[in-house]
């Protein structure tokens, strides 16, 4: 696929053009400078190798750079961003590496039959229980739409109450346990086996 001797490259990413009339001249780091016209008919093939994966476009006779910009943005996989400027004699481009979250963090409530329990939700995924049961009661444990219910004997302080829930979080999930704070996060093994 590259079949000239000298690479234009950062270290992370390489730009090719197979169009000698469409010229890409490497900046340093991951900026490529794109500059001239598509002359060979009907079609040439722009590949860009990221750290992970290739990407190939082609590029219809007369395309410009704003052309080839256009079609990166279509193209790029989730992980790499790309931005660009004009410049005088063309388009910069610069390649960045992203971090893609595995999954979204849950929705985790709390629900309970005893009035005296509080506790305060510091994030979506994550709860501090502010006091104790006071008698006997049912905590209902929602991530997202999965729930578990557990009974709870009274006189239980928040860092107890915490240890119950965290340890009783639904099939899928895992907790957390921080003293009197239960954060959940997915079980990435059960959703990937799912999938």
């Amino acid at each position: 696929m590259y079949d000239e001797p000298l690479f234009l490259r950062s270290a992370r990413f390489r730009v090719h053009s197979e169009d000698p009339a469409f010229h890409v001249e490497w900046r340093g780091g991951s900026k490529f400078a794109l500059s001239g016209e598509i002359s060979i008919d009907p079609s040439a093939e722009l590949d860009v190798a990221t750290p992970n994966e290739t990407v190939e476009i082609s590029l219809a006779t007369h395309s410009k750079p704003e052309h080839a910009v256009a079609a990166l943005r279509r193209s790029l996989p989730r992980s790499i961003t790309m931005r660009h400027e004009e410049v005088r004699d063309g388009v910069e481009v610069i390649f960045t590496e992203a971090l893609v979250p595995a999954a979204k963090t849950p929705r985790f409530r709390i629900f309970c039959t005893d009035a005296n329990l509080r506790t305060r939700q510091l994030d979506d995924n994550k709860i501090e229980f502010l006091g104790g049961i006071a008698e006997k009661a049912l905590i209902t444990i929602l991530c997202d739409s999965r729930r578990v219910t557990i009974q709870l004997n009274g006189g239980e302080s928040a860092q107890a109450t915490a240890a119950r829930v965290g340890a009783n979080v639904p099939h899928g999930y895992r907790a957390l346990v921080d003293g009197p704070v239960v954060s959940v996060w997915k079980d990435a093994e059960f959703f990937s086996a799912v999938a």
